[in-house]
C-alpha cells in the first residue's frame, strides 16, 4: 500500500521534486523547470529556506507562487518555509532547463547544421596591358 504522507526528513532534493508541483500560472511551467528555484536549505528541525526569483520584478503572479512554494513545501512536511526572493542574478529563458527549451522553441532540437564552403583560389592577376592596348582601348 502507498503512503500518501510526507517522508520523515526533507532533504533539498526532496524540496526542490515537491516544488515542481508549482506552476508559473503565466506559462504553464514548474518553477524548477523554469529556473526560478536558486537554492533550497533544510535545517534540522525541517525548517525549509528557498531562495528564488519570478521571472520579472514585477510578475503580477508572484504572490501567488510564493504563497504556493510556502504551500507545497509545508504539504511536504516542512516546519517552516522561508522564501528569499532575489533579482540576481537575473532570470533569463536560458535558465530553463533544455528540456523546456526545447519543449518551448526556445533551444532547437539539434544545432543547425553549417554547410561547408569549398573556398576557390584567388583569380589570377589581370595581365597588364600594354602601351598599344591602353592606347587602343582593348
Amino acid at each position: 500500500m502507498v503512503s500518501n504522507s510526507p517522508p520523515s526528513t526533507l532533504t533539498a532534493e526532496s524540496c526542490r521534486e515537491a516544488l515542481k508541483a508549482v506552476i508559473d500560472p503565466e506559462i504553464f511551467q514548474n518553477i524548477v523547470d523554469l529556473g526560478l528555484v536558486y537554492g533550497i536549505d533544510v535545517t534540522a528541525e525541517q525548517a525549509v529556506n528557498v531562495t528564488m526569483t519570478l521571472t520579472t520584478p514585477h510578475c503580477p503572479m508572484g504572490p501567488q507562487i510564493l504563497e504556493n512554494v510556502e504551500k507545497t513545501l509545508k504539504a511536504a512536511g516542512a516546519n517552516a518555509v522561508q522564501v528569499d526572493v532575489v533579482w540576481q542574478p537575473p532570470w533569463t529563458p536560458y535558465s530553463m532547463t533544455p528540456e523546456l527549451q526545447k519543449q518551448l522553441g526556445i533551444l532547437s532540437e539539434a544545432p543547425p547544421e553549417v554547410e561547408e564552403i569549398e573556398l576557390l583560389p584567388p583569380p589570377p592577376p589581370a595581365k597588364k596591358k600594354g602601351l598599344l592596348s591602353r592606347i587602343l582601348g582593348r
